[in-house]
């Protein structure tokens, strides 16, 4: 079961990467908890809507924003992701980079939760992992 769900967190990056958006909200049940909390600017949502406004807040900020994979591995009941995110300042032109560490819950084919962690080593230490 943890490889598949490694597969469907996969899939949800490949549509999102390629532009496609309603593809990689396909991924997320309708439910979906995104807890971005643990952004010094985050916040916790729940459903779409919610998660659509979360992203749109984040991505908006950002001119030229891209985000690289390092890492998609199973974590127990979850998946984690580290990735890096680059972008410029849309208000200040300031370039700027971050490596971030995500826990995704997937149940029956559906991401229920989203975590996001400013810091990798948060995500690992929350998935029971090292570094």
């Amino acid at each position: 079961m943890s490889q598949e769900n490694v597969e469907i967190v996969q899939r949800m990056y490949v549509a999102f990467n390629s532009g496609d958006a309603g593809g990689a909200l396909a991924y997320f049940d309708p439910d979906v908890e995104v807890d971005a909390s643990h952004r010094v600017d985050g916040r916790v949502g729940h459903g779409h809507d919610e998660l659509v406004a979360i992203l749109a807040e984040w991505m908006n900020t950002w001119d030229d924003w891209r985000e690289e994979i390092e890492e998609i591995r199973h974590a127990g009941d979850r998946v984690l992701v580290i990735s890096s995110q680059h972008g410029r300042g849309k208000e200040s032109g300031v370039e700027w980079e971050n490596r971030f560490g995500m826990l995704y819950e997937v149940r029956a084919g559906k991401i229920q939760r989203w975590v996001i962690y400013d810091d990798p080593t948060r995500a690992l230490e929350a998935a029971g992992l090292q570094d």
